[in-house]
């Protein structure tokens, strides 16, 4: 049985964005790296999903009754935030994370602390300088998909602000 929206609304509110990429939204394609850190399913230790959110170029939505192409509407320097987005896309898991790993998703189990592995990854994207991955905290690791969208909602908070 699928969750109630009330209990996502709640893990959405309760996650815990703890570092955002520090460099500003690239226009073009890109990837987001993420670690997404949560309670263990079985009640001990951790589980631990790295990622990365593959994050379109900007789009612009043409009103249909418009002819003229978007550069005579807009200007080809401006974009109309009200019109345009972005389309982002992440793995998960139907049921609940299992161990595994490919090119684009990580998801592993510890018998550490999440106060360990957070403060394990924090020193390591420190020590490699990367001003890219974002760090997560999930409520429930078995809704880490909800945790992400909050991370991706944040993200495009800051970029279509004026």
């Amino acid at each position: 049985m699928p969750p109630h929206s009330d209990k996502m609304r709640d893990i959405y509110e309760r996650t815990v964005i703890v570092r955002r990429p520090t460099y500003g939204i690239v226009r073009g394609y890109h990837e987001l790296p993420y670690v997404c850190l949560g309670n263990g399913l079985q009640g001990a230790g951790t589980t631990e999903v790295k990622g990365k959110v593959q994050v379109s170029p900007r789009f612009v939505i043409r009103p249909a009754h418009y002819s003229p192409s978007y550069g005579e509407i807009f200007g080809e320097d401006n974009v109309d935030s009200t019109i345009s987005g972005r389309i982002f896309g992440f793995f998960g898991f139907r049921d609940r994370p299992v161990e595994c790993s490919s090119e684009h998703i990580a998801v592993r189990h510890s018998e550490d602390t999440v106060d360990e592995l957070l403060s394990r990854n924090l020193d390591d994207l420190e020590r490699r300088e990367d001003i890219t991955t974002g760090i997560i905290i999930t409520p429930e690791s078995r809704y880490f998909p909800v945790s992400i969208e909050r991370f991706i909602a944040t993200i495009l908070d800051d970029e279509f602000r004026y």
